[in-house]
């Protein structure tokens, strides 16, 4: 990882700040001492660490490679999606020769992007903004920003409300025939063609406005590398946190509703199949035959994916307020590594299990497994994601608590120990607190794990014929390596000889007494 100071190249965003001050009267030296002043009083922290983060705040850290990796990472990663695809709808999930002409010639006529799939995309994005800006939610606070004098963003957390309203239009839209829900993936191919193409623009234009109208922000000079990065910090339209926005509400919802059409698919492939063998459908009657229906035909395999993706985007929503203090809301600029990600990569790559089992169900070779294995692979993940939600739940509060900014929230579900009454931690000369109770005594990385291990029961409810369902698991891993790799450096440059009291007491990253 290459420190690069801001300097030379980078001295525009530096000047732009500086001009500003001149402007307001006051010199350089008393304008930054009267920011530093009040972070550390917003964060009841100290005048020394607000200093600390203002400093660390304005450099440029080269990662992933620097320029060129970046720029690898940016044609690389769409061609990968339409690799993964092809093999996945075309060769039941075994790779191909990636040289291979014939290859591309079959596929990409199949994902041209169509005007259903343009306005199914496009519409989606469009409502999911509208419904942002106008649905009732609690407001928070996000960390103060240096860059921004220690301002502390205002954010409205109305997920909850929008995703109720999501569920209740979709089931309106498929029951009356307007718009079954098998449509997104008989059209996933080309909706996500149209997603990775919205995501270059909007990565693109999100560069060029940040450039023309000073808004960019630790800039290193480098044209690839800042657009991999972002020139904006915080992208807002009126009170919606574009950045925000695009990391809740398009990507996890999107890959639910893949599930959750996939699924139904499914249904309705299995209940054809019964009536051409002349079997009687099973009807399930409901509450006292009120209501009936046909039995789901769904298989288990999907229906676990249906479950993970569900527990997911639902965790988004009912936790949205905790998501303005996270590192990527605080810290990282909206370019390609979050435009495209949420956009596209999210919603259309961590679905690599769904269209397997999908497309095995429509060539007639259905996944199946044992019972025992089948209800293994459901208690692991409901485990999981009970420590991945309550740590998450409890690290995020801890820093509401300590900021004064916590909300109490009664969405569903709340689930038991989310909430620490009395929370222990390392207080540091920086000023922050380092919790060490809850989840976070056993290990430093405790919702990494526990999301870990999510990961790969996705792979391992499709069995072991693909390798590309293990996707995600691999470059999850990957991302998170960095990620620990990264914050290990931060933290250690930000707290010193606290951080190292702070590993003495949490000696494990990952699993308590192995690593």
């Amino acid at each position: 990882m290459l420190l690069q100071t801001e300097r030379g190249t980078l001295g525009s965003n530096l000047r732009h700040r500086t001009t500003s001050k001149s402007k307001s009267g006051l010199s350089p030296t008393s304008s930054e001492a009267r920011s530093e002043a009040d972070i550390a009083i917003r964060t009841g922290g100290t005048v020394e660490g607000a200093k600390k983060d203002a400093a660390r705040d304005s450099k440029v850290m080269y990662e992933f490679g620097g320029p060129l990796g970046v720029s690898a990472l940016m044609v690389g990663f769409p061609v990968l999606m339409l690799y993964f695809y092809f093999c996945l709808t075309f060769h039941r999930g075994h790779l191909q020769n990636p040289l291979s002409r014939e290859f591309w010639a079959n596929g990409l006529p199949t994902i041209v992007p169509t005007y259903r799939a343009t306005m199914i995309y496009i519409l989606f994005n469009v409502f999911q903004l509208f419904t942002a800006a106008t649905l009732p939610g609690v407001k928070v606070l996000g960390l103060p920003v240096p860059s921004l004098g220690g301002k502390q963003l205002e954010y409205l957390c109305n997920g909850v409300a929008t995703w109720y309203v999501d569920l209740v239009l979709v089931a309106a839209l498929h029951f009356t025939g307007a718009f079954p829900i098998t449509i997104v993936i008989e059209e996933v191919g080309p909706i996500m063609c149209v997603a990775m193409i919205w995501g270059i623009i909007v990565t693109i234009g999100c560069y060029v406005v940040g450039r023309v109208t000073g808004r960019d922000h630790r800039m290193s000079g480098s044209i690839p590398y800042d657009m991999f990065m972002g020139a904006i910090l915080n992208p807002r339209i009126g009170i919606v946190d574009l950045k925000m926005w695009s990391e809740i509400r398009i990507p996890w919802k999107l890959l639910f509703f893949v599930s959750l059409s996939a699924a139904v698919k499914d249904h309705e492939i299995n209940m054809a199949r019964e009536l051409q063998e002349g079997l009687t459908p099973h009807v399930w009657s409901l509450f006292g035959g009120v209501i009936k229906m046909n039995a789901i035909k769904t298989s288990a395999p999907l229906l676990f994916m249906l479950l993970a993706h569900l527990l997911y985007v639902n965790a988004c929503m009912k936790g949205e307020e905790c998501i303005p203090t996270t590192w990527d809301i605080f810290y990282e600029k909206w370019g390609f590594m979050l435009i495209f990600w949420n956009f596209a990569g999210v919603p259309f790559s961590y679905c690599y299990s769904t269209l397997y089992l999908l497309n095995r169900s429509l060539a007639n070779e259905p996944i199946h497994h044992s019972k025992f294995y089948t209800t293994f692979l459901f208690l692991t993940l409901l485990l999981a994601y009970y420590v991945w939600d309550t740590a998450n739940s409890q690290k995020n509060r801890f820093r509401m608590q300590q900021r004064g900014t916590f909300v109490e929230r009664n969405t569903f579900p709340q689930l038991p120990w989310g909430t620490l009454k009395k929370p222990t931690y390392v207080q540091t000369k920086h000023g922050n607190k380092l919790l060490t109770g809850g989840h976070w005594k056993y290990c430093r990385k405790p919702h990494y794990t526990a999301d870990l291990i999510m990961a790969l029961s996705w792979g391992l409810i499709t069995g072991f014929d693909s390798l590309i369902p293990y996707f995600y698991v691999v470059f999850f891993t990957t991302v998170l390596v960095h990620r620990v790799g990264r914050d290990e450096i931060h933290c250690q440059s930000k707290y010193g000889a606290d951080f190292d009291e702070y590993c003495r007491q949490v000696p494990y990253m990952f699993i308590p007494f192995i690593i």
